[in-house]
């Protein structure tokens, strides 16, 4: 009797616990992740840190008409938040992850330009183009001091990291063309002392700057027209900025209690803590049921999660933000990815302040290059495995061998397999990715199913386009390309699922290269809608990339808008492609792919897909092919004829302006026809009660 009572009240314990779980998944609020700082037409703007993003999908085109005649009231699309979507496969690679001080390395900072190490170095926040705006150093002596000169010191040798592919100038060895040095006794009155509209050193020499003595407390250093440093855009880098006095001593030294400001910085490819932590959460707004990490630069590469050797552990703020996001509805796709120096046959351990952390630029010979190397990767995937298990079930193994390694399948496939023993080892239910291929690399991923990965994966992922021109025959046919890419697979033993795992547009202003093909942020966002349908028409998870980037304002991957560089954070702004994927996350919510018979009476190509949603709901996505304009002119008048369908109801979704309106159906001969409708060069969505 007494176990009996034990039991049922172990039992309505755990359903009690249940309910409350429930219960509080209900409650959740993205008030908890952002504040409410401001209310535009009655709607809250909702702050990520310092990124402020409406609560519905602004008028970004007021006024399109989508069917002639129609009255009916428009009203926007109630964005649901990740926890609050069953299900849909849209994603994104968020830029990296959050993590604690330990693991955001930062050997750029400005503290180096005053720590007397001319082998440490500054970088500022690359720049689109060489003069887009004004950098800036400032440095504040202790006390007042007579100055006779300003010295920049560039490092001996620059600084590229290992990676022999890397171009451009090295870190540190960046100067301006335009310079102008100026001093201040109160930080109001400036002088100017040295002004060069040609500054032009032919060596890495430290550049000195006399003038006649004078009493200054401020030193400030002002640059314009920049060279390309490595791949982070056009920078003012330097090792040391000195500051002399009468007698030559260099006063601009921490140890002489002076401090400097600069106007921004470059805090590498994963950016700041700070700004991660920030804007991790706005994932959960996008209504996105993916993410990706673990790729190249992230904290839970193998660098990372071993930097000392046999000490194997994961960043505590980057493993909670995983479980925090999880809980928020949040699947991820883990990759188990980079080599570690570590295990090599000469090993080399970095140091945070001197070297380019960053696996990018710090890339160890890869795990096929030595037994030794191998074993150390395997033994990091067993542990990633067992450590994220139960939060994490798809876990992906390397990231763009075959951009390194075209024909190298077999070197592949000698990681991989061994990989995959580990994985299935610790967690017999993981989904087991073949590490993505950079492009729809049907040789790359064709040569691993015929070494026998296909019946021992369960999804085949790709990086579909950069940057793509939709008027190309290869992106026109790229759907047929898709499926015979699945009939390949599927030869071959593969029976799971597919993922396009990084696509993009980039619209940076000014354009990075004005001369190549030119996206605007309305373009973006019209062409980054058009993709993501047709990979869910595709049965194929798409993912953005990535969700949040600051520090690559030349190649504007992300979904937020880049403008002028700040220290120690850049705030970024959400772009039109934001709000375009928010409406689609909620739109494409517990949709399948799904054959429909239409007929548009248009004489103009029209592309479209179809899906259904349950037993009684349709949905057709239509828009104009090829490039787009920034403004809705492109249309082409249609009448839409849904042959065999009772439709009951009808709406059109614009995704581009976030809002629905009830549309007017007539019933013709068992069909249902949606007359006078006006297609666009953006997607638009009839949703059908049927």
């Amino acid at each position: 009797m007494l176990r009996s009572l034990r039991l049922i009240a172990f039992i309505a314990a755990a359903l009690r616990a249940n309910g409350g779980e429930v219960m509080a998944r209900n409650q959740r609020r993205i008030e908890d992740h952002a504040t409410v700082e401001a209310r535009c037409d009655g709607t809250p703007v909702y702050a990520f840190g310092y990124t402020y993003v409406y609560g519905v999908s602004p008028d970004l085109l007021p006024g399109v008409i989508w069917q002639e005649g129609n009255s009916n009231t428009r009203v926007k699309v109630h964005p649901k938040k990740s926890w609050e979507i069953r299900s849909n496969r849209l994603g994104s690679t968020p830029a990296r992850e959050p993590k604690t001080a330990a693991n955001d390395d930062q050997p750029l900072l400005p503290v180096h330009l005053i720590d007397g190490d001319p082998d440490t170095c500054w970088c500022s926040r690359g720049q689109v183009q060489p003069d887009v705006e004004d950098v800036w150093i400032r440095i504040d002596l202790a006390m007042e001091s007579r100055v006779r000169s300003v010295v920049l010191v560039p490092h001996t040798t620059g600084i590229s990291g290992f990676n022999s592919r890397m171009k451009g100038t090295p870190v540190g060895q960046a100067l301006p063309r335009q310079l102008t040095i100026k001093v201040s006794r109160d930080a109001w009155h400036w002088e100017t002392v040295h002004e060069d509209q040609e500054f032009a050193p032919a060596d890495t020499n430290p550049q000195e700057f006399s003038f006649d003595a004078r009493p200054a407390k401020q030193v400030w250093i002002i640059g314009r027209g920049f060279p390309r440093v490595l791949n982070f855009g056009h920078c003012f880098s330097i090792a040391e900025v000195e500051v002399r006095d009468e007698q030559g001593n260099n006063l601009a030294l921490v140890s002489r209690g002076a401090g400097v400001t600069v106007s921004s910085t470059h805090t590498g490819y994963g950016m700041d803590r700070f700004t991660q932590d920030m804007l991790w959460p706005i994932q959960y707004d996008l209504g996105f049921k993916w993410a990706r990490v673990g790729y190249d630069m992230g904290v839970f590469t193998w660098p990372y999660v071993e930097r000392e050797k046999g000490k194997l552990e994961v960043d505590p703020r980057a493993d909670a933000a995983i479980t925090e996001a999880v809980r928020n509805g949040i699947n991820f796709v883990m990759v188990l990815d980079k080599s570690n120096w570590l295990y090599a046959t000469q090993p080399r351990k970095s140091d945070r302040t001197r070297d380019l952390m960053e696996t990018y630029y710090n890339e160890a010979p890869w795990p096929h290059t030595s037994k030794k190397m191998l074993n150390g990767y395997l033994n990091y995937v067993r542990f990633m495995v067992r450590h994220f298990k139960g939060r994490v079930r798809y876990y992906e193994i390397w990231n763009e061998w075959n951009a390194h390694l075209p024909q190298g399948w077999k070197e592949y496939c000698q990681v991989a397999k061994p990989a995959i023993r580990v994985i299935r080892e610790e967690y017999p239910e993981a989904r087991i990715i073949l590490g993505s291929a950079g492009g729809l690399a049907t040789d790359f991923i064709g040569g691993c199913l015929k070494e026998g990965l296909g019946p021992l994966i369960d999804v085949i992922a790709w990086h579909p386009w950069y940057q793509a021109d939709p008027d190309s025959e290869a992106f026109r046919n790229y759907p047929q390309a898709v499926r015979e890419l699945k009939k390949m697979c599927e030869s071959w033993g593969f029976k799971g699922e597919f993922m396009a795992t990084e696509w993009t547009w980039s619209a940076p202003y000014p354009p990075a290269d004005p001369s190549g093909y030119v996206v605007s942020e309305m373009r973006k966002a019209k062409y980054a809608a058009r993709l993501s349908l047709t990979h869910l028409a595709l049965d194929v998870y798409s993912f953005w990339n990535e969700t949040f980037q600051t520090q690559l304002a030349h190649w504007d991957v992300s979904l937020l808008r880049n403008t002028f560089s700040a220290d120690p954070i850049n705030p970024t702004q959400p772009q039109p492609v934001y709000y375009v994927m928010r409406t689609l996350s909620t739109t494409m919510e517990d949709t399948r792919p799904a054959a429909m018979a239409v007929q548009f009476s248009a004489n103009e190509k029209l592309e479209w897909y179809s899906f259904r949603r349950g037993r009684n709901e349709r949905l057709l996505a239509v828009w104009i092919p090829g490039r787009a304009n920034d403004d809705a002119s492109k249309e082409v008048p249609a009448d839409i004829v849904l042959a065999g369908l009772k439709v009951k109801k009808a709406w059109a979704i614009d995704v581009l302006n976030g809002d629905v309106r009830q549309l007017a159906v007539k019933r013709e001969s068992g069909n249902a026809l949606l007359e006078g409708m006006r297609i666009h060069d953006w997607p638009l969505i009839v949703r059908l009660e049927i």
